[in-house]
């Protein structure tokens, strides 16, 4: 049995819909909240892998009583488990370069995460009386995952923060878009997990960082969204949005401590 614990498809949770759907997998989809808290629940699928991930309100993956957590190691093992396409192709070199991407790309999403919170959830958690978030966020472990969540509602996201966040999207940005200039796909000739990777966590970048992700400055970047657009996979992942914007669906990262 092959279950599915996801949120909108945005970001951590839009890699393995991605990678499922590539594959013509069939699985249940089982939606969660985490705004509401809702993965805390008793009942909820998790291990020790899962509680000490970096992507800890992401998706969960179930296959056959396993528990699978991180979302990169998730395009890992769904292509590994489940028959269908490969989603890392090419020699030694592609796999590596395939695996390097996701390393680079860690910053780019917990980046990412931080525009889309300030943007988004803010506003979304201000709504709610301060005494009951604090009595949520109590119960969350480690100390660090608390702290992610705390930064969107104490001002830790000042625009001197934000600017900063942009300036260090900066450099992993131009790694892209110059790897872009040499073919399609970022590991290599074929389509592959780092290009699952990278889409899902770029797409809902533009509105957030005009500045830096632009037709003037990185078309080549904007070209490869695009194409990963055309995919029937993407299509399929994206029409699983419940609000119909999965684009503003944001929860904190990985803890901006860790990344870069």
């Amino acid at each position: 049995m092959l279950e599915l614990y996801h949120w909108e498809p945005n970001t951590y949770f839009l890699k393995p819909l991605i990678a499922l759907h590539e594959k013509h997998a069939a699985f249940t989809s089982r939606w969660f909240d985490p705004t509401a808290f809702e993965q805390l629940a008793p009942g909820f699928p998790r291990n020790t892998e899962s509680s000490l991930q970096l992507e800890r309100e992401g998706p969960i993956l179930v296959h056959d009583g396993a528990v699978v957590s991180s979302s990169f190691f998730m395009l890992e093992y769904i292509n590994d488990a489940l028959p269908g396409v490969n989603l890392c192709p090419g020699a030694a070199y592609e796999q590596y370069r395939a695996r390097a991407w996701g390393q680079v790309l860690t910053a780019v999403g917990t980046g990412v995460s931080v525009l889309g919170c300030a943007r988004y959830l803010a506003p979304l958690l201000s709504k709610i009386e301060p005494s009951v978030i604090a009595a949520r966020l109590q119960s969350l472990e480690p100390l660090e995952r608390r702290q992610a969540w705390t930064a969107v509602t104490d001002g830790t996201y000042s625009e001197a923060t934000l600017a900063a966040v942009r300036e260090r999207l900066e450099a992993p940005l131009k790694r892209i878009e110059a790897s872009l200039a040499s073919g399609a796909w970022l590991a290599g000739a074929e389509y592959s997990i780092a290009d699952i990777d990278a889409f899902s966590l770029l797409n809902a970048l533009p509105p957030l960082a005009p500045e830096l992700l632009n037709r003037n400055d990185t078309s080549r970047t904007l070209e490869f969204l695009d194409r990963m657009r055309e995919r029937p996979a993407v299509k399929a992942a994206l029409a699983l949005s419940r609000t119909g914007k999965p684009q503003e669906a944001f929860v904190p990262g990985a803890e901006a401590s860790r990344w870069g």
